[in-house]
């Protein structure tokens, strides 16, 4: 059972590091951030599963949340570093942690950044 578990656990890890975008395919090493990518409707649809975690430890009530883009970190599952556009000239970026398809592991906000705007680059934080 355990065998069995490891490969699966390996298996997986190679397809998250493995990953394909529209007809370019982009490769990270682990542990890198990948480039800098346009959001996509998964990307938006994580945001959108945490955003009620960011509301709540932010205090605040975006009109607006939008996912513009993003860099990935794959470690035991994939890091998403995401600028979203809160509104009102507004941006904020997200530290997202997508775990492996494990039982009992859960998408997670990490952490935020406010203050940002439009142009500020999308850098690895803790």
């Amino acid at each position: 059972m355990a065998a069995s578990h490891i490969a699966l656990l390996f298996l997986v890890s190679i397809i998250a590091e493995h990953r394909t975008y529209g007809n370019v395919e982009k490769r990270n090493v682990n542990g890198e951030l990948s480039p800098v990518q346009t959001a996509d409707q998964h990307v938006q649809d994580l945001c959108d599963q945490v955003k009620h975690l960011f509301v709540e430890k932010s205090k605040l009530n975006p009109t607006m949340f939008k996912a513009i883009s993003f860099r990935e970190q794959i470690a035991d599952g994939a890091y998403h570093f995401v600028k979203v556009d809160l509104g009102g000239g507004q941006f904020a970026h997200l530290r997202i942690f997508e775990p492996l398809p494990i039982p009992g592991e859960t998408l997670n906000l990490d952490g935020f950044r406010l203050l940002k705007t439009s142009n500020d680059p999308i850098e690895y934080f803790s």
